[in-house]
């Protein structure tokens, strides 16, 4: 047999690991690259329930979690003009408002006219400069 790997001829038995994603044969050279597969000792039992001899089983694999698991708040509807209404009401230009939260003007400017969103710590930065709530519950 060889080595589904590398390509050479397989002295004794088999490693199968799995490289990648992919469940593969190699020799023991080549093993160091996977992980080994478990595999289930054939039995003489046949009354035995569970899976057919020989089956080999690889660990379930977790699934990542990813940003929108951790999310519990939305952005409110119109979260420039709010941000705008603030920042006027208190007396600020878009320079000002960018010293304060340590920023820069064209980022303030752009999350105004909504072109883009505001990341998790700009958005609380504003906040706290403006004394408003920009986030709500979903319904």
């Amino acid at each position: 047999m060889q080595c589904e790997l590398c390509g050479t001829d397989i002295r004794g038995e088999p490693r199968k690991v799995i490289i990648e994603g992919t469940e593969l044969s190699v020799c023991n050279g080549c093993a160091q690259y996977g992980h080994e597969v478990k595999q289930i000792p054939r039995t003489q039992s046949a009354g035995m329930k569970g899976p057919a001899p020989g089956i080999t089983f690889r660990a379930p694999s977790r699934r990542r979690p990813d940003m929108f698991d951790q999310m519990t708040d939305e952005l409110v509807d119109g979260y420039g003009m709010t941000i705008r209404r603030a920042r006027e009401a208190s007396g600020m230009t878009h320079e000002d408002l960018a010293l304060e939260i340590k920023e820069k003007s064209s980022l303030l400017k752009k999350i105004e006219r909504e072109a883009i969103v505001p990341e998790d710590r700009v958005r609380g930065k504003l906040e706290r400069a403006l004394k408003i709530t920009l986030t709500e519950k979903p319904e």
